[in-house]
C-alpha cells in the first residue's frame, strides 16, 4: 500500500458515498442493487469506457468475476435486473485494449461466449512476498501474543506454557510441541458463497474419529492429534455459525473465530497447519484470494500442492488422512504437499504480474 500513496503516478480520488446507496429496504435494494455489488461493474465499466475514450488511455481491464452473476446470487439468476446487469457488463467490458484474467477458465467464456477484442492474458493471482512459512521461532512469538486476545480463548485448552504448538527447552532453545494439536485455518466473509456447515460437519466426523482413539493415545499407539481451528474474518453469518459452533460439544477439536489484523493474518497463514477455503464461485470461473493466500486453487491445485473435496465427508476424511500422515515417519503425503505449497509460493504476485506487464 506505501508504493501506492507514493506513487506520483497515482491520484487517489476518495469518493463520497450517497446515503441512498445505504438504504437497507428490500425495494431499494432491487433498484440499487447493481450499484453496489463488488465487483463494482456498473456503473464503473461506462464510465472507464468514457474516460479513456476521453484522454486517449488504453483500458485494461482486470476480471476476477463477473458481477452479474454475484448480484444473482442476491436476487436469483433470473431476475429482470439480473439480466439488465448481464447485458451492462457485457456491453461495455468486451472493448479494451487488453483483458486480464485469473483462470483459463474465465478466459476462454470471455473468447467464446463474450468475443471480446484486445489482447487475452491469464494471470494467476499469488499472494505477496511477505505470505511465507513461518519458522519455529516466529511461531512461538506468534502464538504467544495471540493466545492472549480474548477471541482466542477457545483454544486455550490446547496450549502449553502459554504457547499452543511450540515449547521452549531448558536450554532456551525453541521447537514444536511434542503432542500437540495440529492447526487449521479457515478464512471467510461470512457470506452466501461460503457453505461452513461443510467444514462444521466435516469437524464433528474429525472429533469422533479423534475421540475414539484416544485410549489408543494413552497406550502409546499413533493416534489423531486434536485440533486447534481458526476461522478469521468478518461479515453478516458469523453469529450464525458461532451459535451452530457452541452447540457442537466436540471434545478433540476447538474452535475460535476471530478478526486478526492485516498484520496479523499472513503470520497466522504461515503459522498453520493445514488451510481450508469453503469458496463457492457464483460463475464457476473465478479465483478466490483466500485459497491464494494459503496456495491456490481451480488449475492450480494439483496432487502434488493441495486437495478439493465435494462434501464434508471427504473433508473430514483428507484432514484425518493429513493428520496421521503429518505424524508419520514414513508416510510422505503430508510432506509433499508442504512442498509444493512451497513451490507455488517461489513465484510471488510482484514477479508474476512483472511478467504480463513486459507484454504490453
Amino acid at each position: 500500500m506505501e508504493r501506492v500513496l507514493d506513487n506520483p503516478n497515482i491520484a487517489l480520488r476518495h469518493i463520497q458515498i450517497p446515503a441512498l446507496l445505504t438504504a437497507s429496504s428490500r425495494a431499494m435494494f432491487v433498484v440499487l442493487a447493481p450499484l453496489k455489488i463488488n465487483p463494482p461493474a456498473i456503473p464503473t465499466l461506462l464510465v472507464a469506457r468514457v474516460c479513456a475514450w476521453l484522454t486517449g488511455a488504453r483500458l485494461v481491464i482486470d476480471w476476477h468475476n463477473y458481477g452479474f452473476t454475484i448480484l444473482g446470487m442476491k436476487l436469483g439468476p433470473t431476475h429482470p435486473i439480473v439480466s439488465l446487469a448481464r447485458r451492462f457488463e457485457r456491453c461495455f467490458g468486451k472493448r479494451a485494449y487488453a483483458h486480464l484474467c485469473v483462470t483459463d477458465a474465465m478466459a476462454a467464456d470471455l473468447r467464446q461466449n463474450w468475443r471480446i477484442s484486445g489482447q487475452l492474458v491469464v494471470l494467476h493471482d499469488r499472494a505477496p512476498r511477505h505470505f511465507r512459512r513461518l519458522d519455529t521461532a516466529e511461531i512461538h512469538q506468534l502464538w504467544t501474543r495471540l493466545l492472549e486476545d480474548p477471541q482466542l480463548e477457545p483454544l486455550q485448552p490446547l496450549s502449553a506454557d502459554g504457547a499452543l504448538l511450540t515449547a521452549r527447552g531448558s536450554d532456551g532453545t525453541i521447537d514444536m510441541r511434542s503432542g500437540r494439536p495440529m492447526l487449521l485455518v479457515s478464512s471467510t466473509s461470512w457470506t452466501a458463497d461460503e457453505d461452513f456447515s461443510i467444514l462444521l460437519a466435516a469437524l464433528k466426523l474429525y472429533d469422533a474419529a479423534a475421540t475414539s482413539q484416544v485410549v489408543a493415545r494413552s497406550a502409546g499407539t499413533a493416534a489423531l492429534p486434536p485440533l486447534a481451528v481458526l476461522i478469521t474474518g468478518k461479515g453478516p453469518q458469523r453469529e450464525h455459525y458461532e451459535q451452530e459452533i457452541a452447540q457442537l460439544g466436540l471434545q478433540q477439536v476447538r474452535i475460535a473465530t476471530a478478526w486478526l489484523s492485516a498484520e496479523d493474518y499472513p503470520l497466522l497463514l504461515g503459522s498453520a497447519d493445514l488451510g481450508v477455503s469453503l469458496h463457492t464461485s457464483s460463475s464457476g470461473l473465478d479465483l478466490p484470494m483466500k485459497v491464494v493466500d494459503m496456495l491456490g486453487i481451480h488449475e492450480l491445485v494439483t496432487g502434488a500442492n493441495g486437495l478439493v473435496f465435494e462434501d464434508a465427508g471427504e473433508l473430514a476424511r483428507q484432514i484425518q488422512d493429513l493428520a496421521a500422515s503429518q505424524r508419520s515417519a514414513s508416510d510422505g503425503r503430508y510432506q509433499k504437499l508442504l512442498e509444493g505449497a512451497a513451490a507455488f509460493r517461489s513465484v510471488d504476485w510482484t514477479t508474476n504480474y512483472q511478467r504480463v506487464l513486459e507484454l504490453f
